[in-house]
């Protein structure tokens, strides 16, 4: 059975930052990987209605000039086409590609805020106004409502690459 650690809350501020960087870069990185992963499906199911859209032109436009069709190609040309007409209703129903960029901006919004409090990390007197873990706290939780939602398993493929990155010594 898999159990979680137990959780240890920060005891002091510099654990704050470091758990808040942490978990920034995670969200960060799980947001650009979905965002990739949602690309992805979409150049390829782009490439399907491409292909099977164009095979039925194609069919249709061989068969009319084509004396004697046989059935069986016309049922074949048939299957494809409905093929092609559903595939290219899942790419509009699924809106891989919107998806994608929600995620991207996502991503980029989760890097700012990591980089905002690498800043405070490191002491830099311009990230440390009076408020500052207020306004970063209040700014992580905007994120958290505002995102989309990245699955479990894609999430904890980007904490195992980034803990296999920082064993190894690569930085992501």
């Amino acid at each position: 059975m898999n159990t979680l650690p137990a959780y240890e809350p920060p005891a002091d501020e510099t654990q704050l930052l470091l758990k808040w960087i942490r978990r920034a870069r995670e969200s960060q990185m799980s947001h650009y990987d979905m965002a990739d992963l949602l690309s992805a499906r979409d150049r390829q199911l782009g490439w399907l209605v491409t292909a099977l859209s164009t095979f039925v032109g194609t069919a249709v436009f061989a068969s009319l000039s084509a004396a004697a069709v046989s059935p069986a190609l016309r049922i074949f040309v048939g299957l494809v086409s409905v093929t092609a007409a559903v595939s290219s209703a899942l790419q509009t129903f699924l809106k891989y590609a919107q998806r994608a960029e929600k995620h991207r901006s996502a991503g980029a919004r989760y890097g700012a805020v990591r980089r905002r409090l690498e800043a405070v990390f490191a002491g830099d007197p311009d990230a440390r106004d009076g408020h500052y873990l207020s306004a970063i706290r209040e700014e992580l939780d905007r994120l958290a409502e505002d995102s989309p939602n990245v699955p479990p398993r894609v999430f904890y493929r980007t904490q195992r690459t980034l803990s296999a990155n920082r064993a190894s010594g690569r930085a992501a």
